[in-house]
């Protein structure tokens, strides 16, 4: 379906449903800027020779754009599913660095229609991936009328939770996608609120299909047998932690460094699935645990010693094969977020 216009607005938008007084619904790109109008303001931004038919064509992109918010805010929560190859990481970072939480600000407020500013349950770092990412926000209730319009009305009818995440789903990037939004209750932390985090991890002992190969490690022949003892020497047992990361410790953020973590691994032909569960992690602390294990099927690393190893001893794995799976909330709280409306 091509993006031509009929009116203010383009066929695509009104298929789409979006609302005429929409921020991210009129094609009209000397008003608005719609999710499509908004990506050919910026390439012709990058195409105009001078610096005045930039700030011109910039001062277009930011009429209407976002505004102050006039309504009041409420919380919000976001579920979010991510291929993190291309990114540097979930942290927002500076301009020019394409992150994940920068690009889904950017569509969260184009669709909210006000400056959006998320807090996200983890700091995934650089081509780490996640199905089930959370981020909290604040954010105004949407109505399609203009502003004019809710002025002058008794009721206003806003946008239903399912609408606004069809549009943000349409407004992300193909890499990310918006799994869940709605309300949040109130003193709802995104990452304070959690009570554990599970994360997997995927190798494989053979090649995989190119389209698998942006997240999964193949890393040749392991000893499985070795490597499940070594999983039962670590498996729930309270330890100290600290050569599992890189770097000073944050105890704010990754809480101190002795812990318990949940281990399994799972084998599925060639792939094998390493499953890692705990309240909080240390940095990177999943990554050198799988390092470890590969270390002990690789037979360079005993599993009798896997414990007591030295940072030196431990490497890395790399990005590709790691994902967040599931921000887990206490029961209390996971049923507020089911009820909030």
């Amino acid at each position: 379906m091509g993006h031509e216009t009929s009116g203010s607005l383009c066929n695509l938008c009104r298929y789409l449903d979006w609302g005429p007084d929409s921020i991210a619904a009129s094609c009209s790109c000397w008003r608005f800027a719609c999710w499509i109008g908004l990506a050919k303001l910026e390439k012709a931004s990058a195409r105009t020779d001078g610096s005045k038919g930039k700030e011109r064509i910039k001062a277009q992109q930011n009429k209407g754009k976002l505004s102050t918010p006039a309504k009041p805010l409420k919380p919000w929560y976001l579920i979010l599913a991510y291929d993190g190859t291309d990114f540097a990481g979930w942290q927002r970072q500076a301009e020019g660095v394409r992150t994940l939480q920068g690009e889904v600000e950017k569509a969260l407020s184009l669709v909210f229609r006000v400056e959006v500013r998320t807090v996200g349950a983890s700091r995934t770092d650089s081509g780490v991936h996640a199905r089930g990412q959370v981020c909290h926000f604040e954010a105004p209730e949407i109505s399609d009328r203009s502003d004019a319009k809710v002025d002058h009305v008794d009721h206003v009818d806003f946008v239903d939770h399912e609408t606004l995440l069809r549009r943000l789903r349409l407004t992300l990037p193909a890499a990310i996608f918006a799994v869940k939004l709605g309300a949040a209750p109130v003193n709802f932390h995104s990452r304070l609120s959690s009570v554990k985090k599970n994360y997997s991890y995927r190798l494989s002992t053979m090649h995989v299909m190119p389209f698998q190969a942006r997240q999964c490690w193949t890393c040749g022949e392991l000893d499985l047998e070795a490597m499940h003892a070594a999983i039962n020497v670590l498996h729930n047992k309270h330890m100290d932690y600290i050569a599992f990361t890189t770097g000073e410790n944050e105890p704010d953020y990754h809480g101190p460094v002795t812990k318990s973590v949940q281990l399994s691994m799972k084998i599925d032909g060639d792939i094998i699935c390493l499953s890692a569960s705990s309240d909080r992690f240390l940095y990177k602390m999943v990554r050198r645990i799988v390092g470890a294990l590969v270390e002990v099927g690789k037979g360079r690393l005993s599993p009798n010693d896997i414990a007591t190893a030295s940072r030196q001893q431990i490497p890395t794995a790399p990005p590709v094969g790691l994902s967040l799976d599931e921000v887990v909330y206490p029961s209390d709280v996971q049923r507020l977020l089911a009820s909030c409306k």
